[in-house]
């Protein structure tokens, strides 16, 4: 390749003039949403004390990569550079074979709990968020009355993109598939109390079924657009999620969230705001049926640092999902705590005391990544569930 050589010549220039300045690089990861939000409001959060000093940072967009959203994209390119550069594609992978690579590399860990407090640096322009709410309200949203959005991830999520190294598995992330339809109790109880909720997604399986004119599957009305996802997830009362990224645009807008069928539990010190309420999925014996105790589930190496689904599946192990009960009555808490009407009760101190306890003892090193405080674990789930945490 014509580049290559000179791409060489000049990573290795960027190794000789370490002492004068340090340049840095890192492919920007546009194709997954959460991480295209954390990468870039983290790297915000620690841009300036950079650039008080000698170092320069280049970021660069692969061609081949499918931009999951062009619209935040255009947003985050606002705040950052993003180079689309085969040149500075190639000097990046030169300097990644040479020596003292980490110096060279920007660092973009996919963990949020630095990032709290940071709302304000993400959002939509008041003109855009006029316009939004303008076209909402043409297709059945009330902007101007509360609403709850539902981000409720399903197979149809990522069913069209193969998974590198999967050796043609494409059940990577399955645990993280859920049936729009045990959402419905939830829905119809906050429709009940007067509230709109809104289901959002950029591709589902089913529509999501409800006689409630409160309930909007605005997912599947043809009608949405990423400004308008943006929109809903920055200016809601309050979101339902089971993690996705749209969630992060909620939490950095300063609404709450609720996380339900969380699946790798390590999470909770990396992908978990202090103000979540979160509810879990737990894991039972295929064959016997039998439930496993969250030690007994994190004394297996394939849940405790849990990446592929079909390593618990092949261990003998399944994924036990949260109920419809459990997801109403995690998220009632989640209202209550915004609206500052929940009250915790000693047993419910004890309950979390324990989770945290045995947390601790599985994730050592995760202490100090709580900088706001631990979020909360779901009152009733740990109530329903002390069996659990024996």
């Amino acid at each position: 390749m014509v580049l290559a050589l000179p791409a060489l010549l000049v990573a290795v220039c960027v190794r000789i003039l370490r002492p004068i300045v340090t340049i840095r690089f890192r492919n920007f990861p546009a194709d997954d949403l959460g991480a295209m939000i954390v990468v870039s409001q983290n790297y915000l959060r620690i841009k300036e004390p950079l650039n008080r000093s000698r170092r320069f940072d280049f970021w660069y967009l692969k061609p081949e990569v499918k931009i999951s959203s062009e619209y935040l994209l255009g947003l985050i390119s606002s705040q950052i550079k993003i180079h689309k550069s085969r040149f500075i594609e190639l000097v990046a992978a030169w300097s990644e074979k040479l020596p003292g690579s980490s110096s060279h590399m920007i660092e973009s860990e996919i963990r949020i709990t630095p990032l709290e407090g940071v709302s304000g640096k993400f959002g939509l322009p008041q003109s855009e968020r006029d316009l939004s709410s303008e076209y909402l309200g043409q297709i059945g949203i009330d902007p101007q009355k509360q609403f709850v959005t539902l981000m409720v991830r399903d197979a149809a999520f990522k069913s069209d993109v193969l998974k590198p190294n999967s050796h043609l598995r494409n059940d990577k992330e399955n645990y993280r598939n859920h049936d729009i339809n045990d959402y419905l109790l939830v829905a119809e109880k906050f429709a009940a109390m007067g509230v709109q909720v809104i289901r959002t997604g950029a591709k589902v399986e089913r529509r999501f079924e409800s006689q409630s004119p409160l309930i909007i599957d605005y997912a599947t009305t043809g009608k949405r657009t990423e400004a308008a996802d943006i929109y809903l997830a920055s200016e809601c009362a309050m979101c339902i999620s089971t993690t996705s990224g749209l969630d992060h645009v909620a939490a950095m807008s300063g609404r709450p969230r609720v996380i339900t069928n969380q699946g790798p539990i390590d999470q909770a010190s990396r992908l978990l705001y202090s103000s979540d309420v979160f509810i879990l999925q737990r894991f039972a014996e295929t064959a016997s049926g039998k439930n496993l105790t969250l030690s007994e589930s994190l004394h297996f190496v394939e849940i405790r640092n849990l990446d592929w689904y079909h390593k618990v599946i092949d261990r003998g192990l399944q994924f036990v999902r949260n109920s419809p009960n459990e997801i109403l009555e995690a998220s009632l808490e989640g209202w209550q705590r915004r609206n500052s009407q929940w009250l915790d009760t000693a047993e419910d101190l004890e309950l979390q005391a324990q989770f945290w306890h045995i947390y601790d003892r599985f994730f050592p090193d995760h202490k100090s990544r709580f900088l706001k405080g631990r979020p909360h674990i779901g009152s009733h789930f740990l109530r329903t569930n002390k069996w659990w945490l024996a």
